[in-house]
C-alpha cells in the first residue's frame, strides 16, 4: 500500500509545482544578503568618501542598500556621506574666501604701487617710470582665477591710462 494516496499526491504535486517559485524567491532574498558583497560595497563607499568622491560613494551606497538589506548599515553610510559632503562644501567655501581675500589684498597692493608712482618727484613722472610701475602692478594679477585677475588688470589699466595722460 502506497504511503501517499492518489488524492494527497495531487496536493503534493500542486505544492511542489508552486514551490520552485517560492524557492527562487527565498534564494533571491538570501542572495540579497551576501555578506562578502555587502562588506565590499560598504568598504568601497567609505573609500570613495576618503578620496572625497561623494557622487561615487552615493552610487556604492545604493548598491550596499540593495545587497546588504540592512537599514542600520545604510543609515550609517548616509550620515557619513552627508557629513563628507558638508566637509567638502566647507573646504570649498573656505578656499573661495581665501582666494577672494588674496585678490583683495593684491588689489590694495596694486593701489600702493600706483600711489608710489604718484609720490615720485614731479620731474620723474615720465612714461618710462610709469611703464616700470605698470609692470610692478601687473604682477598683482598673476596666479589668480581669471575673474579676479581681470578686475585687477582692469584697475591697473584705468590707473595707467589716467597717469599716462599726465606723463611727460
Amino acid at each position: 500500500m502506497p504511503l501517499i494516496s492518489l488524492q494527497s499526491r495531487g496536493a503534493a504535486n500542486a505544492l511542489f509545482r508552486g514551490c520552485p517559485g517560492a524557492l527562487l524567491l527565498c534564494l533571491a532574498l538570501v542572495s540579497c544578503v551576501d555578506k562578502e558583497k555587502c562588506e565590499e560595497a560598504v568598504r568601497v563607499t567609505r573609500d570613495s568618501l576618503a578620496k572625497e568622491q561623494p557622487a561615487l560613494a552615493r552610487q556604492w551606497r545604493e548598491r550596499a542598500w540593495k545587497i546588504c538589506n540592512d537599514a542600520t548599515t545604510t543609515a550609517t553610510l548616509d550620515k557619513e556621506i552627508v557629513d563628507k559632503e558638508a566637509e567638502i562644501a566647507k573646504k570649498a567655501a573656505d578656499l573661495q574666501k581665501q582666494i577672494a581675500d588674496s585678490a583683495q589684498q593684491r588689489m590694495r597692493t596694486a593701489g600702493t604701487v600706483w600711489r608710489g608712482y604718484d609720490d615720485l618727484d614731479e620731474k620723474q613722472h615720465t612714461v618710462a617710470h610709469l611703464d616700470l610701475y605698470r609692470e610692478k602692478a601687473a604682477h598683482m594679477s598673476q596666479g589668480l582665477p581669471p575673474e579676479y585677475a581681470k578686475q585687477i588688470d582692469d584697475y591697473n589699466q584705468r590707473e595707467y591710462d589716467r597717469r599716462r595722460r599726465a606723463a611727460k
